[in-house]
């Protein structure tokens, strides 16, 4: 489940913190060298412009600040305030521990403490959410003021997200493949979606769209072909997850494939379109002009996650779907 961290930024330093690696993201090359080259690589596939926004905390008193940075995960939404409203968020991709980046970026303040408690963001965008609107979504009492480093439980960071439509669609909480069929026995066994149990299919998701788009920004869907941000496509079931048993829920590296939301995953899922043989085909006639117009640029085209291993999932979809 991804939280929301609430990081005010009123105070001279902070805005001009935001201002030199927020607002003006740090090149890549000053990162590297204070950090492991495998973090540098994965920078580097996230952000191909080079230019990274970043942020950091200092360890805080008995290291406080440490143990809540140490719960930040990729998916979170850092949300900076300042002056009674919420001015900015940014969604967490990667973190670090490197004090002497902190210095090079920050320096130290009045007690000797540098911030070397970094966390890098991406999808960073300005608002202007006033506290009495984030208080509402939370449930805090109407004069709460949002003052120094924290992070929401989940029920609250779910409740915020969903309000403002924050929640990514590329950046996910990292969950192992155990944990994912965990997360299939305990979707099974949800009798209703409360809170909880949409926290839990969003973290099956992730999963999914993990496997399916790695740190990848554009893919291709597998019907149409053409590319798009990984946003605009879904991880799609080719069999109906309702109809699918628990063990063909859990075969994640074959059960799902890209479809863009631009017209083939609502076509596949309506049963307008399949895949037969390998080759994108008509299941059944639509009277729109221009829905037919669509489905004939994409008829016969060859479906690249189809193979042996999918077959079965693929002409179950067919036959579901034929008059």
């Amino acid at each position: 489940m991804s939280h929301v961290i609430l990081q005010p930024a009123g105070n001279a330093g902070a805005r001009e913190h935001y201002a030199d690696t927020i607002q003006t993201p740090v090149d890549i090359d000053r990162i590297a060298q204070y950090v492991n080259p495998e973090l540098v690589t994965d920078l580097k596939e996230l952000y191909p412009s080079g230019q990274i926004p970043t942020w950091g905390v200092v360890p805080g008193v008995s290291l406080g600040n440490k143990k809540k940075w140490d719960r930040i995960q990729t998916g979170d939404v850092c949300v900076f305030s300042k002056d009674g409203h919420i001015f900015a968020t940014g969604t967490v991709t990667l973190k670090a521990h490197s004090a002497e980046l902190a210095v090079d970026l920050w320096g130290k303040d009045p007690n000797d403490n540098t911030w070397e408690y970094i966390y890098f963001l991406d999808e960073t965008q300005n608002h202007h959410i006033p506290y009495s609107e984030f208080n509402k979504a939370v449930g805090y009492k109407s004069n709460f003021v949002i003052q120094g480093f924290s992070i929401l439980d989940e029920e609250k960071s779910a409740s915020f997200m969903n309000t403002f439509g924050l929640s990514s669609e590329i950046y996910y909480p990292d969950t192992t493949e155990s944990e994912f069929i965990g997360l299939v026995d305990t979707i099974s066994e949800l009798s209703t979606l409360d809170q909880q149990g949409n926290g839990t299919a969003r973290r099956e998701q992730g999963f999914l769209r993990r496997h399916l788009f790695g740190n990848r920004k554009v893919e291709q869907c597998g019907i149409c072909g053409k590319e798009y941000p990984v946003p605009l496509l879904v991880a799609a079931h080719i069999k109906k997850r309702a109809r699918c048993t628990l063990e063909e829920q859990k075969d994640y590296k074959h059960i799902v494939m890209p479809m863009c939301k631009f017209g083939c995953d609502e076509l596949y899922e309506r049963g307008y379109i399949g895949v037969d043989e390998g080759r994108v085909a008509t299941i059944k006639p639509i009277e729109s002009a221009e829905v037919r117009t669509y489905i004939n640029g994409i008829e016969g085209r060859p479906c690249h996650n189809w193979g042996d291993d999918t077959r079965e999932y693929f002409e179950w979809h067919l036959e579901e779907h034929s008059e």
